[in-house]
């Protein structure tokens, strides 16, 4: 633990906070997850979570599409419970937690590779993420994505630990760190389920360690099961609605998952896919393979969770872009990187020394680039003062007002983000994008310039419904449904 506090590793944490905390916003992108895990937040608060899991069940199930799960996994709401204590719905202040998790997140990934890597190997990979653009720009949203990025990577540095040192209290250790993982996102179950089947392997292929290995996995199971009953018994259900969304899977959709996953691990260099970013995408992979098949043996672990991972990604019916991949994508790159050096090993010995050098220049290069790149993307929301957008802009924040005092408590209000709405106006709400499901609603409310999830502004007429308009400004229509 003491190689922690070498200097560069400090520098490396440092740089990348100032970044995360630079590029930060006053408010938030439109959609409605956020808002959803605030409630859940809010509803700890308040000790109502079975009203939230009720009110919520409306506004997915009566919605025109399944827009989420009825709740989400508790771990990273109740880690907002405190935030949201302290300031209220604050965008700035609930997106600190997300920030302190991708510290976490690069000192466990700095671990995990500490017998693997040399120490300047090990911190010129810890570059790679800690100035990603990709990564750096996730903090400006109040989700999941990076608390569960750390969750996973340091369940896997916890399975490496209790490999080297398997006293119960390992095991045990392990246990917990697998369950904080689902506890911040169900998809963390991949965590158990790649564990049990790397055990369940090594059960079948190591005769003389049998007992031990059994009795590893039971206690590891033991204590997730066990944490998982009890947060049952503390905290309301509603993520087996996910399990709904299942039923959305078509073959064609799988085809298209396929595809798409593949190429969109570029978008971890270049958010535009571009050519010359797809050609060096393409080199990776052929290192990436030539990295799982030398480190075979060694990280067979990291290799069935990345394979268990990317089939559910494949299954899953609904498209989420590269934040459902952040997990897989350091692994992606380590192999990688074990696959160059694998292959500079295979160099005749008077080309091995360029080998290495040409080894760091392209991650020393990439590295550079990446944190020219965050750095101008800070310096550019510094400048903007933080622009304020989205759900928490002057506009919308108008209309909420006129919701909360023109309206009756009891309204249903068709929108385009029902969370969202519900949050800052108290109000049930649905999304519709079909005429006669606006009638489910008391109030529509229209935004001028959205062109997804509700009907357009210039098509409401064509639902010829009794629609009276009661409020407008530069973003939005209000309508009264003249029942």
């Amino acid at each position: 633990m003491n190689k922690i506090k070498i200097p560069f590793f400090i520098v490396i944490l440092l740089v990348s906070l100032a970044l995360g905390a630079s590029t930060l916003t006053r408010g938030h992108e439109w959609g409605d997850d956020w808002a959803s895990y605030v409630m859940q937040a809010q509803s700890i608060l308040n000790g109502n979570m079975d009203e939230f899991v009720e009110r919520n069940a409306f506004t997915i199930f009566e919605s025109s599409v399944q827009i989420g799960p009825v709740a989400y996994p508790w771990g990273y709401p109740l880690t907002l419970a405190p935030v949201l204590l302290l300031r209220g719905v604050h965008p700035l202040t609930l997106k600190l937690p997300a920030l302190f998790f991708f510290m976490g997140f690069l000192l466990c990934f700095y671990l995990l590779t500490e017998t693997r890597f040399t120490r300047t190997e090990r911190l010129l990979l810890v570059s790679l993420f800690a100035f990603n653009p990709a990564l750096i720009r996730s903090l400006d949203y109040i989700i999941s994505d990076i608390p569960f990025l750390f969750s996973v990577f340091f369940a896997l540095w916890l399975m490496e630990r209790a490999e080297a040192q398997p006293q119960v209290k390992s095991q045990v250790l392990l246990g917990a760190g697998i369950f904080l993982s689902f506890f911040f996102r169900t998809t963390g179950i991949i965590l158990l389920a790649s564990y049990l089947a790397w055990q369940g392997w090594r059960f079948l292929t190591d005769h003389l360690r049998r007992r031990d290995i059994f009795v590893n996995a039971m206690v590891v199971s033991g204590v997730f099961l066990s944490l998982w009953a009890l947060s049952s018994l503390i905290f309301p259900g509603g993520q087996g609605s996910y399990f709904r969304q299942l039923a959305g899977l078509t073959p064609e959709i799988l085809r298209s998952n396929l595809v798409n996953y593949f190429y969109l691990f570029v978008q971890f260099f270049d958010p535009n896919a571009a050519a010359a970013w797809t050609y060096l995408y393409y080199l990776l992979v052929v290192f990436f393979l030539l990295g799982v098949w030398t480190r075979r043996h060694a990280d067979q672990i990291l290799m069935v969770f990345f394979m268990f991972y990317f089939v559910v990604m494949l299954i899953w019916p609904e498209w989420q872009g590269i934040r459902f991949i952040f997990p897989l994508i350091p692994l992606f790159i380590y192999f990688a990187f074990q696959g160059m050096l694998a292959a500079i090993r295979k160099l005749p010995e008077q080309y091995l020394p360029f080998g290495q050098w040409l080894n760091f220049l392209l991650w020393g290069a990439l590295a550079g680039i990446f944190l020219f790149t965050s750095a101008s993307h800070a310096y550019a929301n510094l400048a903007n003062e933080r622009r304020v957008n989205g759900p928490f802009e002057s506009f919308s924040m108008e209309m909420y007002d006129y919701v909360r005092a023109n309206t009756p408590p009891d309204s249903i209000i068709v929108f385009f983000k029902p969370r969202a709405l519900r949050l800052f106006t108290d109000r049930d709400a649905i999304m519709s994008i079909e005429c006669d499901r606006l009638l489910l609603g008391d109030y529509v409310i229209l935004h001028k310039n959205w062109e997804y999830s509700q009907i357009l502004p210039g098509d409401i007429e064509n639902c010829r419904l009794p629609l009276k308009l009661v409020y407008e400004n530069r973003k939005y229509l209000v309508y009264e449904l003249q029942k």
